[in-house]
């Protein structure tokens, strides 16, 4: 085989690599972080503020695994809000749950959550304060 027939045959590989890559691509799924996104992106100094709100009043809720379940422990009783499961890989695992509290503690159960990585958005109001929280847990 002379050259010429040799870069026929690398240029047809190389043609075939990029053929297989594209069909790849496109058989890839992407979930959008929000389906409201630049909404959000608008009101993220709303969020900064009451991130920031939230550690100057040490108003801070306390995010733990016990047994099978999740809690979560707020500083106050009166508190009314929501809270959000994001998971990073599929939005089909995402969940979302009214504040319900008993005794400064709501409990979730851990048969409603996939196991994985999860950010938790806490939303809530207290009297006429709003309060926002950031926590990661990992679900086994």
């Amino acid at each position: 085989m002379n050259w010429g027939h040799r870069i026929v045959v690398a240029f047809a590989c190389f043609a075939a690599f990029i053929g297989y890559m594209v069909v790849r691509a496109f058989q890839e799924d992407f979930d959008l972080v929000a389906e409201d996104y630049y909404a959000q992106e608008i009101n993220y100094q709303n969020k900064l503020n009451k991130l920031s709100d939230t550690a100057e009043a040490g108003k801070s809720v306390m995010v733990k695994q016990v047994g099978g379940n999740v809690e979560l422990t707020f500083p106050e009783t009166d508190a009314v809000g929501s809270i959000q499961f994001y998971h990073p890989s599929k939005k089909m695992f995402d969940r979302e749950f009214d504040i319900d509290l008993t005794n400064n503690q709501q409990v979730i159960d851990r048969s409603e959550l996939i196991a994985g990585v999860y950010r938790i958005n806490i939303s809530w109001k207290e009297g006429n304060q709003d309060f926002y929280q950031q926590s990661r847990i990992y679900i086994q």
